[in-house]
């Protein structure tokens, strides 16, 4: 083999495994962006925050266990915006009632509520 075609097929041949290194990086990065993601979402503000009863009903759920112990609560915030809250009917929440409800913000910036 004459030394120039030696030089060109080697340097295919290192080309094909560069490609192949670099896809194997951008997966392994991918894997880390994951898990980054992850821890995000797992970290979790809670904060209080006011707000009105508007409107309460029964929960929209296929589970009649929770149906028979729940109900849904439309709360608007003192903040103006409105929120969907599930409590549990023990809590006996009426409409035009003042409550304290919990914000769970996570770093991931999935926010949800829960009844106080």
């Amino acid at each position: 083999m004459r030394e120039e075609t030696r030089r060109k097929l080697e340097r295919q041949l290192w080309i094909e495994r560069a490609k192949k290194a670099g896809m194997g990086v951008a997966i392994l990065a991918v894997v880390a962006l994951l898990f980054v993601y992850k821890d995000y979402d797992s970290h979790i503000d809670k904060s209080p925050v006011a707000g009105t009863v508007v409107a309460v009903g029964p929960l929209n759920t296929n589970s009649t266990t929770m149906v028979e112990n729940g109900l849904s609560v439309d709360v608007k915030l003192d903040t103006g915006r409105r929120v969907n809250v599930y409590v549990l009917k023990t809590s006996h929440p009426y409409v035009g009632e003042h409550v304290n409800i919990m914000e769970h913000r996570s770093h991931a910036g999935r926010t949800t509520y829960s009844w106080k």
